[in-house]
This record gives structure tokens, C-alpha cells and sequence, in this order.
């Protein structure tokens, strides 16, 4: 019985409560979001209709959780795609609970898993089905396996730290961070080295390996295409080295996505830390080796090119605890923790409220106008594509932009199971290869090209387009509201005879012009 209450105390009654409460609030919120999918969304949602062990852009996990939810849930709906985003942070945040009372005790670990719910990136993840979304409670679980490990050397955590580093790995490839965060936890703790000796470690690695082998299989077969479009990410080529600006803009835009007091508070943990280095207990040391690595090697990589403020998120987990530990061990400390928390749920509820309710002001914010009204510019590309009484149909209709790829194919959905005579969709390659998703599954055919509807997003590549026809004429100017004043612009246009220019120095130097690139 003294077990069982401990187990249940207040800490955990109290977060169960906010956990459940929360996540239950959030998945009922997914219902009424006022935004389509975001084209990687519908990309996802598209990969998720087959099981592969990897896509051309990312590791497999992420279909096969949209696979799972739509199929559990009978329906394709937005709601169904997005719903495994709110349950992974739910597990997220019971990791971090379960590691916070494990290192500082039931109450730390209660605001350290309140506080992962309540950061501003985990409101906005929350509403979308992203590849952080899982491989952020994955990692969580490893971190929480890699310190029951070290406290109790059981081999059971071994295998569970093998099993969740090999299926972060198949979520996302920022997974492989765990490796080096390990090797530095294992150089500066003896304990950690102890915890992975007499083949303990041996064993977590073997595990992982097996989980991962199937995707890394997977792109051996396909030409490393998702190893290749992940390190393409980075823009090493990009010919502006040095960029201060763009490291300045990851560093605080930290900022935004964890809260400004904790950003704060994180800065200062980890200049003490620096200052009395001899000094840190084994539980700072421990979180610190899991923060510092990817934070040092995206710094670097936004130095040199540019980097999203999310390349460093697996650091996440082990900073909150790092904040909240600290916070918590004085009373000035946990009025503060208690004010960041407070602040972030103010973020969170105000960004929730402008997405609602203030769409001129969301839709300054890039990611959100994309998201916009796609189910009305589908549709509208769809009247436009049916077949006209006197004329020739449509062989496919051809975009010039993912983005219109995957949120036809998604919007499409309903109409094609009904039997609607729409076209094939296909991408046009600019480049003669492919170089994302959308390009490689689909590209425009010349067997399909006798007359096709061209729906430009890229306004700049029309010029470029027209000369991949035999006769090409733009036909009308499509602009669809997306609320508050903001429009989504297209240019549709007609072409027949496709035949593309050859892909060589010629047309890629009327590309750099086209485009300014000169």
C-alpha cells in the first residue's frame, strides 16, 4: 500500500489531472481549427495511403502514425491526420514527469511535465502532425531509459533506451544526436560509463540498430534519397558564408518557441553552470551533455548558412528539466518557474485566439496563410479543370509548386472516391530530376501533355513553363481570400504539345536570370 501511495501521491494525482485535461481539450480543439493542412501535412497524409520503410523526404514513422489515426478513426478528416500531434506530447510530458520526479523529486516533476505542455512550441505542435511532434516524446523516453539506466543498471532499461533511440531514429534523423549527447554524458560521468558497461550498452545499440536497419536498408535501395534531402536542408551552398544575422535569428528565436522566461533562465542556468563547472551536481551534468551538442552544431550550421529554430528541439526536453531543477530549489525559483509557466500559457492561449479569431493578424505569420482556405482553391482549380461542352479535356494539370501537389492531391480526396473526372495532377520538374516528394512521384509525362491545365504558384516561372509547350496561353488570374485582406494568388494557364527543353547550361542560366540569381 505504501507503494501504491506513493505512486498516486498529490504530485501525480495533480499532473494526471492537467494531463489529461490538456490533451483531451486539445485533441476536441482539432475539430475547429480554422486551417487546412499545411502542404507537408497532405504530403504526409499522401505517403501514409502505402507502407514503406522511408519516403523521399523523411523516415517512415510519421506515415505510419497518420496511417494508424485515420484508419482508427474510420475518416481522413484534417482532425484524424493531426490527432497523433496532441497524444505524443501527452507521452512527451509523462517522460518528463516520470525523469523530473526521478532526479528532483514529485513536485519538479510535476511542473516539468506541465511546463513541456504548456511551452509555446507545444501549443503550436499540438494542432499539427509534424515529425517533432514524435520524435520529441521518443526522445524523452531514451533520455528517461539513459538515467534509470545509470541509477539502477537494469537491463530492461537498456533494452528500452535501444528500442526508443532506433524508433526516434525512424521519426526523425536529429535522433542520431543521442549518440553524441551520450558519448559526452559517458566522458564527463563516470556513472554513465558504468551504466553502459558489461555489454549494457552493447545491447542498446544492437536494439536500436535492428529498429533502424529497415530504413537504413530503405536508402541504400533509393539512392540515400532521404539521407541526401536531410543534409540538403542545411544550404551549404549557400555562397553568403558567415551569416550573423541568421545565428542571432535561431539563437532567439529559442525564444518563441520555449518562452521567454525560461530562455532567460535556461542563459543564466548555463553561465553558472560555466562558471562553477567543478562544481555540478550529476543530475545538471547529465541534462547539460544532452543539451549542449545540438545546440553547438545548429549554432554552427546557421552560422554558415541557416537553420529553423525547431533543428534544435531534440534539446528541448533535457533544458526544461534543466530550468525547472534549478528553479525549484528556492522559493524566489519556483515563483519564477510558476511565472514562466504562466507567461507561456498566456502565449499559448493568445496564439490560439489570433488564429480564431484574428485572421488579418495570423495571416502576417507565413505559416499560417499557407494553411488557409486550400479546400476552396481546390475546388476552384477544380471547375476550371472539368471538361467544357465543345472542348477537348484536360489530360492532367500540371503545378509548378509542392505545395499545390499535396493540397490537391488531399482536397482532391473526396471528389476522386466519389468519381469525379478530374485529371491526373503532376508536377513540372525544373530541373530535369527530382529533388523533393512531389517531383519524384508524380512528374509531369510527355504522354500526358496534350492539353494541360498549368496552375502557377510561381508566378516567375511562367516564362520558363511556357517554353516546355507547343503553344501555351495564360487564360486567367485566380485570387482566392484568405481572410483579413490576404489573398492567395495563381495564374492558370493552358498548354498543349509538352515537350520539354532540355535540362543544360542554357536553360539553367535563363533560370538565374528569370530569377534574379545573376
Amino acid at each position: 500500500m505504501t507503494a501504491i501511495r506513493a505512486a498516486f501521491d498529490r504530485a501525480t494525482l495533480a499532473f494526471l489531472f492537467v494531463l489529461i485535461a490538456i490533451t483531451a481539450a486539445r485533441i476536441v480543439a482539432l475539430f475547429y481549427i480554422p486551417l487546412g493542412l499545411y502542404f507537408d501535412e497532405a504530403q504526409y497524409w499522401m505517403w501514409s495511403r502505402t507502407f514503406e520503410w522511408g519516403y523521399f523526404t523523411k523516415p517512415p514513422l510519421i506515415a505510419w502514425v497518420i496511417g494508424l489515426t485515420t484508419f482508427l478513426s474510420g475518416t481522413d478528416a484534417e482532425w484524424a491526420v493531426r490527432l497523433g500531434a496532441p497524444i505524443a506530447h501527452a507521452v512527451a510530458a509523462s517522460a518528463l514527469f516520470m525523469l523530473g520526479r526521478s532526479m528532483y523529486g514529485a513536485w519538479p516533476g510535476f511542473w516539468a511535465g506541465f511546463g513541456w505542455l504548456m511551452l509555446p512550441g507545444v501549443w503550436f505542435s499540438s494542432s499539427l502532425i509534424s515529425t517533432d511532434a514524435l520524435l520529441l516524446p521518443i526522445w524523452s523516453v531514451a533520455l528517461l531509459a539513459m538515467w534509470r539506466l545509470v541509477n539502477t543498471r537494469a537491463w530492461t532499461w537498456a533494452v528500452i533506451l535501444g528500442l526508443a533511440v532506433g524508433m526516434g531514429v525512424q521519426a526523425k534523423y536529429a535522433m542520431f544526436y543521442f549518440f553524441l549527447c551520450t558519448a559526452l554524458a559517458a566522458w564527463w560521468l563516470p556513472t554513465v560509463r558504468e551504466a553502459l558497461a558489461k555489454g549494457r550498452g552493447l545491447l542498446a545499440t544492437l536494439i536500436a540498430l535492428v529498429v533502424l536497419s529497415p530504413n537504413l536498408i530503405w536508402n541504400a535501395r533509393n539512392g540515400f534519397v532521404t539521407a541526401q534531402h536531410t543534409a540538403s536542408n542545411a544550404h551549404f551552398d549557400n555562397t553568403r558564408l558567415f551569416n550573423i544575422d541568421e545565428l542571432f535569428e535561431f539563437i532567439f528565436g529559442q525564444a518563441g518557441v520555449i518562452g521567454p522566461v525560461i530562455f532567460f533562465v535556461l542563459i543564466w542556468a548555463l553561465w553558472r553552470a560555466w562558471r562553477r563547472s567543478g562544481g555540478l551536481s550529476t543530475e545538471e551534468k547529465f541534462l547539460i551533455a544532452y543539451i549542449i551538442p545540438p545546440f553547438i552544431i545548429i549554432s554552427a550550421i546557421a552560422f554558415i548558412s541557416r537553420a529553423n529554430a525547431n533543428w534544435a528541439a531534440v534539446a528541448y526536453p533535457a533544458l526544461l528539466l534543466l530550468v525547472t531543477g534549478t528553479l525549484f530549489s528556492s522559493a524566489a525559483g519556483r515563483r519564477t518557474l510558476v511565472a514562466a509557466t504562466l507567461v507561456n500559457i498566456a502565449i499559448g492561449v493568445g496564439f490560439v485566439a489570433m488564429v480564431a479569431t484574428y485572421p488579418a493578424i495570423a495571416n502576417q505569420a507565413k505559416g499560417i496563410r499557407t494553411a488557409r482556405n486550400w479546400e476552396e482553391t481546390a475546388n476552384e482549380i477544380a471547375r476550371r479543370a472539368a471538361a467544357q461542352p465543345g472542348e477537348l479535356p484536360f489530360s492532367a494539370v500540371m503545378v509548378d509548386d509542392r505545395m499545390t501537389y499535396f493540397e490537391l492531391s488531399y482536397y482532391w480526396r473526396e471528389a476522386r472516391r466519389a468519381g469525379a473526372p478530374l485529371p491526373p495532377v503532376r508536377m513540372w520538374l525544373l530541373h530535369g530530376r527530382a529533388y523533393n516528394s512531389a517531383e519524384s512521384t508524380d512528374p509531369m509525362r510527355a504522354e500526358e501533355g496534350g492539353r494541360v491545365l498549368v496552375v502557377h504558384l510561381t508566378p516567375a516561372y511562367l516564362p520558363l513553363v511556357a517554353t516546355d509547350f507547343t503553344t501555351f496561353r495564360t487564360v486567367e488570374h485566380l485570387t482566392v481570400p484568405l481572410g483579413g485582406g490576404v489573398n492567395r494568388e495563381l495564374e492558370i494557364s493552358i498548354g498543349e504539345g509538352f515537350a520539354p527543353l532540355a535540362r543544360d547550361e542554357a536553360f539553367e542560366e535563363r533560370f538565374r536570370q528569370q530569377m534574379g540569381l545573376d
